[in-house]
């Protein structure tokens, strides 16, 4: 314990109540820049595949597409709660404040812990029929390189994969190491996604070999043509 705060040095940041309700009005102008998006399915396959895949399924998408993704859980999953994985460092507790203005539930890792634990309650979810997303490359890069962490959560849930991808009729990219899309408001945005089945991923393949597999068909995914 630290005698000075009466909290675990270990904790996770969390954003003040105060802070949040400073920040509020940015929420709700978050959420009509995204509902003004119109989004379709680049492939009706691929939106009937997943309209008809009724389990939970563990979300994989790069860190620079994350602007949509709540907004694509709640207009096409929007029967499932959804729980993402985020850091528990300071820029982790911005990011929780984020999540909640596009409807995701935040597992907050700790900061000493390397999220083991964080890792350990987003599978037991999963396991209760709530999805999980989760980027590969995140939260610190290399940009579209994947770790195994994410397809651990598929693997130690027996949950499928969601392949998520979009592309953007218009867009900014900011300057951060990843270069995270911004969709302008009004634009149209493409939606990719691809069922992996558990047993199909993982059939004569080791955790590396499927991080590998999942890294290889998100990148064809991905348009970078914006």
């Amino acid at each position: 314990m630290n005698p000075l705060s009466g909290k675990r040095q270990d904790s996770p940041h969390h954003q003040s109540f105060g802070l949040k309700t400073f920040l509020s009005p940015l929420g709700i102008l978050y959420r009509l820049w995204t509902l003004s998006i119109r989004l379709s399915y680049r492939d009706e396959d691929g939106r009937a595949e997943m309209k008809n895949t009724t389990e939970p399924v563990t979300i994989i998408l790069w860190h620079n597409r994350l602007f949509l993704a709540g907004e694509w859980h709640q207009r096409f999953r929007k029967k499932r709660r959804c729980y993402g994985l985020i850091s528990g460092s300071r820029d982790g507790a911005w990011l929780e404040t984020f999540y909640g203005w596009a409807g995701i539930r935040a597992i907050r890792g700790s900061r000493n812990r390397r999220g083991s634990q964080a890792t350990r309650d987003l599978i037991r979810l999963v396991k209760d029929g709530h999805d999980a997303g989760v980027t590969p490359d995140g939260s610190r890069g290399p940009k579209y390189q994947a770790k195994s962490g994410a397809v651990l959560i598929a693997k130690a849930s027996r949950s499928p994969v969601a392949l998520l991808s979009f592309s953007y009729s218009k867009a900014i990219r900011l300057k951060s190491w990843d270069e995270f899309v911004i969709p302008l408001p009004f634009s149209r945005v493409e939606v990719q996604t691809r069922i992996l089945p558990n047993a199909e991923l993982f059939k004569d393949r080791d955790l590396e070999q499927a991080t590998q597999r999942v890294e290889k068909l998100l990148s064809e995914m991905t348009d970078d043509s914006i």
